[in-house]
């Protein structure tokens, strides 16, 4: 199939699957690092603001290359993406670091800082939003404790297992309680007791008003959170589904 360019146009307001404004949206968004290997083949959806989504799939179906693109890490070869309404797939916007500091980010690229602290770790995140200095440690305590890992806030990442990881950089993304939040696989690599703490998490961000984009293999998770599914298959979307009800 050929590939066509999208002219950029202002996302208007969210049709079925979302009411209100647009948070985010893709349009005809093609993305290859190799030719003839096409990793996203004319994606298209989008998330309204307040709006909780789960972009399901399995390992390389075109997940974490859409986050990259929806943070402005990588450039869509064609096709457009806007977040809140600032087109960011061409590179080079200007407002680039103003839209990524309006969102949490939980990525692949974005280790956490092995000379740190945990709690360092997610302090730098809050001192980048310029958050008041007395509020710092209140916050980053109580996220700590969010996602069960409060008693490791004085440990470094290189002592950490890798759920501990996965724990630590979802409590980073939504420390500075940011409007938008963007976690690919967060519930991978965690036990059963831990991954209910962190999808209490996520429940408890999106209740407050947040925009959650969530990226996942695991077919349960957009039920056990109440999200719109939409599933991405060898770089398609094969499915944009309705909210999935809570197991």
């Amino acid at each position: 199939m050929s590939r066509r360019t999208v002219s950029a146009q202002a996302p208007a307001r969210a049709g079925a699957g979302g009411n209100g404004p647009v948070a985010i949206q893709v349009l005809d968004v093609w993305k290859s690092f190799q030719a003839g290997l096409d990793v996203l083949r004319g994606v298209s959806f989008h998330v309204a603001r307040g709006e909780l989504v789960v972009i399901e799939g399995p390992t390389g179906a075109g997940k974490s290359t859409l986050f990259r693109l929806m943070i402005g890490a990588e450039r869509a070869d064609a096709g457009t993406v806007f977040v809140n309404g600032t087109e960011i797939s061409g590179g080079g916007t200007p407002d680039l670091a103003a839209v990524r500091r309006s969102m949490g980010l939980m990525v692949q690229g974005m280790p956490l800082l092995p000379a740190l602290t945990v709690a360092d770790n997610i302090a730098l995140a809050l001192r980048a939003v310029k958050a008041p200095f007395h509020d710092t440690r209140i916050r980053v305590y109580e996220m700590l404790k969010a996602v069960g890992m409060e008693g490791r806030r004085t440990a470094y990442p290189p002592q950490l297992s890798g759920g501990e990881t996965q724990r630590v950089c979802l409590a980073r993304a939504l420390v500075t309680r940011p409007p938008i939040v963007l976690a690919d696989e967060p519930t991978a690599l965690l036990d059963e007791v831990a991954a209910r703490e962190v999808i209490s998490t996520l429940r408890a961000t999106h209740a407050r008003g947040a925009t959650l984009l969530v990226a996942t293999h695991d077919p349960g998770l957009a039920g056990r959170l109440g999200a719109r599914r939409v599933i991405l298959q060898a770089g398609r979307v094969v499915v944009a589904g309705p909210v999935a009800e809570r197991a």
